[in-house]
Parts: C-alpha cells; structure tokens; sequence
C-alpha cells in the first residue's frame, strides 16, 4: 500500500511541475480533497465494473482524479500528459459521471 502512496505524492508533484503551479498556490488543498473523494468512489466503482485495482492501476486512477479536477478548475491539460489505459479510462468516466 505504500507503494500506492508514493505514487499517488509523486503524480501531484509531476503534475504542478509540468503544469507549472506553484506547490503552495491555494488551490491545491482543494483539488487534493476533491480528487481524493473521487479516488475513494473509483473503488466501488471499479468493483462493480470488474477492474482490479491492484498497485500499477490505483495510482493510475489517483492521478487521473487528480487531473480530472484539475482540469475542471480551468487548467488546461495537455493529452499526453498521461498514458491512455482503456480500463482506466472508462472507470474515470463513471466515476465522473
């Protein structure tokens, strides 16, 4: 489970310096809140779906709550900013339903 966490601290801090956000702009603490919520949902949601979430995918999923929101904050995301993986993909849709 650890490894999961150190994924998850490592996608926010790719994903300011990419962005180019300042690790202290205010903004942040909500979208951690936010995106952890919609992580916590992705669960529920992968176990009704059948995805597994093992220690590659939860990151995975962190990360695209992560942007998700981000992006729902007004930042533009660029496409490549993460691998499309097609289960991934569709678990973030129903989960942002």
């Amino acid at each position: 489970m650890r490894r999961v966490f150190t994924g998850m601290e490592k996608a926010l801090e790719d994903f300011l310096q990419q962005l180019n956000i300042d690790p202290l702009d205010h903004r942040i603490r909500d979208w951690l809140e936010q995106a952890l919520a919609k992580y916590e949902n992705a669960w529920g949601v992968a176990s009704r779906m059948g995805v597994h979430m093992d220690e590659d995918r939860a990151p995975a999923v962190y990360a695209r709550c992560l942007l998700k929101v981000i992006s729902m904050d007004g930042i533009k995301i660029p496409v490549n900013m993460l691998p499309i993986e097609t289960d991934t993909e569709r678990l973030i849709s129903e989960v942002f339903k």
